[in-house]
């Protein structure tokens, strides 16, 4: 007879404690803060050992809006005068870091370019990276007892570090991601006003419209685009229209960027990268990257029409969804994973956590650690994997909590209500 495996270990978990997850955060934590102090104090002059720029892609956005301080900003998209922007930065070349974003994020890059690069890199991450830990702590107390974990699972994200470590904004994206749903209930309009700062990274927007949609969210719906077109326009002001024609001439090299995998295939996570990394010409990367991306839009969808959600869940929904749907999301991107995995932790501790929850967490909280050595050594990309994993578990718990496991809702000093009420007891009854 053939001997069954018992994963009841996996499924249940029942090893990860809180004092044990704890313990080890604050060794992950410790270890983590070891390997960046050793980093940054052996670098001189803001240039590391390795030769390269302390938050090496920070060096991109660091010319863009030296440039644009100087009425250069279309400039930021021609890659051989960006690249002579960035030698001038150390009076060497170091490399080059690439510009693909829109017009409106060389505005929120002037003000750092007033100052000499260390401290502008220095402002950047700390100033973003504290914008996302405060508003992820604050949307999670609304909903769940941090008092015991404290900030020590956001501090020991990995996905925090690896973006702190290239000097990137997924903690500007992940704060205004959370900000907004932290207004959506009370405050729609400012909701939308936040949501609208995406314009600066649309790809980290896509979910967003098709979920406030599904949710009847009409009045952000409408802030989200009207702030968007706003902003748009204010920097059309600014930087003038040319600054937009530049930005789509440039749409070729990011292009060849994602389809030739000049960043390398193993730091990028979705599935167009995975159809790459395994040899799938472009059309049919894009192919399955467009399967997939409708696919799971089109459940979540479904999910919101059928169990009207918590906008605590709605905002676990839209964390888990956003990285499945763009071609071109990289591991420090993983930081929107925090979205679901607090909504799931949360929910866990307060109801009981469901079989396989635990081991989905786990999976979900070291995938930005492990992701990009996985993919380029092994050449296993388990990053649409493991966040589609995350999406199933949350859709379980509105299957199993219809209307949202919560009674009643909490509201901020402030007055802003990050949960909706359930449907009356009166529907539920029907």
């Amino acid at each position: 007879m053939t001997k069954q495996v018992d994963l009841t270990f996996v499924r249940d978990a029942d090893g990860l404690s809180a004092d044990r997850v704890r313990a080890w955060l604050r060794v992950l934590f410790a270890m983590t803060l070891t390997g960046f102090a050793i980093w940054i104090f052996s670098a001189r002059n803001a240039i590391d050992i390795s030769g390269k720029p302390i938050g090496s892609d920070f060096m991109s956005f660091y010319a863009a809006g030296n440039l644009a301080l100087h009425d250069q900003a279309v400039a930021a998209w021609n890659l051989p005068r960006h690249q002579a922007a960035q030698d001038a930065i150390f009076g060497q070349r170091l490399g080059y870091w690439a510009f693909f974003y829109p017009p409106p994020f060389p505005l929120i890059c002037i003000p750092f370019a007033l100052v000499p690069y260390g401290w502008a890199v220095c402002l950047w991450l700390t100033s973003t990276t504290t914008a996302a830990i405060i508003t992820l702590k604050r949307w999670a107390s609304s909903f769940a007892d941090t008092r015991r974990l404290g900030v020590l699972p956001f501090l020991a994200f990995p996905a925090l570090w690896i973006n702190i470590g290239n000097g990137q904004n997924a903690g500007l994206t992940t704060a205004i991601m959370t900000g907004g749903f932290m207004c959506l209930n009370r405050r729609p309009l400012l909701a939308g006003a936040i949501w609208g700062l995406l314009v600066i990274k649309p790809q980290m927007g896509l979910a967003l419209p098709f979920i406030l949609a599904a949710a009847g969210r009409w009045k952000a719906f409408a802030a989200t685009g009207v702030s968007a077109i706003v902003y748009g326009l204010i920097t059309t002001a600014i930087l003038g229209s040319d600054s937009w024609g530049a930005f789509m001439d440039a749409s070729s090299l990011a292009r060849q960027t994602l389809e030739d995998g000049l960043v390398g295939h193993g730091k990028m996570q979705s599935l167009f990268a995975i159809a790459r990394h395994w040899g799938l010409p472009s059309v049919g990367a894009y192919g399955l990257q467009l399967t997939g991306a409708i696919t799971a839009i089109t459940i979540v969808v479904m999910a919101i029409r059928k169990h009207r959600p918590t906008t605590a869940a709605l905002a676990a929904l839209t964390g888990a969804a956003t990285p499945l749907l763009s071609p071109f999301l990289l591991d420090y991107d993983l930081l929107i994973l925090a979205l679901p995995l607090i909504w799931i932790a949360g929910e866990g501790i307060r109801t009981g956590f469901l079989p396989w929850e635990k081991a989905a967490l786990l999976c979900g909280f070291v995938l930005p650690l492990i992701a990009h050595t996985v993919a380029t050594h092994l050449y296993l990309p388990i990053s649409p994997v493991v966040i589609m994993g995350l999406l199933f578990i949350v859709m379980r718990r509105l299957e199993r909590y219809p209307y949202g496991p919560s009674v009643s809702e909490k509201h901020t000093a402030g007055g802003a209500s990050f949960h909706e009420p359930l449907e009356s007891s009166n529907r539920q009854a029907k």
